[in-house]
């Protein structure tokens, strides 16, 4: 438990400060170059990917990172959408993560989990324009319709318009 926690700690760093920063500070405090340390981590890296067989998933806050490498200004929103998606308060369920697929128009998959489906999901989301990315940021935040009705109305074009009302 203490390990993710520092796991989590650590990620939140590098997305804050980024990697040389959280490096150099890192390697002020064992007094030790940066150099070493990279490459201790690149021999630790090798050490446990040498036993697994898969290849190591990415969390979705690091596929969200790099998604938004050229576009820094929907990082944000990206991000909150992406610790959304981790807890289920973002496409809590499979149907709704495929209904969202469909309607962005991303290639047909099946997915046999939410997991699974969560980096197309993100990387569906990073091409989104900025101001949808953060009203879906900021209206899940704050409750209220179902993420599914906020998606279907944001992919349509119709995220901040509500004149055409229904009769």
């Amino acid at each position: 438990m203490t390990e993710s926690l520092l796991d989590i700690d650590v990620r939140l760093l590098v997305l804050r400060y980024g990697r040389q920063k959280v490096l150099a500070a890192l390697s002020r405090l064992v007094e030790q170059t940066p150099a070493d340390l990279e490459e201790q981590l690149q021999a630790l890296a090798q050490k446990t990917s040498s036993g697994r067989k898969k290849a190591p998933n990415l969390a979705l806050v690091e596929i969200a990172v790099s998604e938004c490498r050229d576009r820094s200004e929907v990082m944000e929103p990206l991000r909150a959408l992406a610790l959304a998606f981790e807890n289920r308060t973002f496409l809590p369920n499979l149907r709704d993560v495929l209904r969202f697929l469909d309607r962005a128009g991303a290639p047909a998959q099946k997915f046999k989990s939410r997991a699974i489906a969560g980096p197309v999901v993100i990387r569906t989301l990073s091409k989104l324009p900025k101001d949808e990315l953060i009203s879906l940021a900021s209206r899940n935040s704050s409750g209220g319709e179902s993420d599914y009705s906020l998606l279907s109305r944001a992919i349509m074009g119709g995220a901040s318009d509500d004149r055409g009302n229904r009769g």
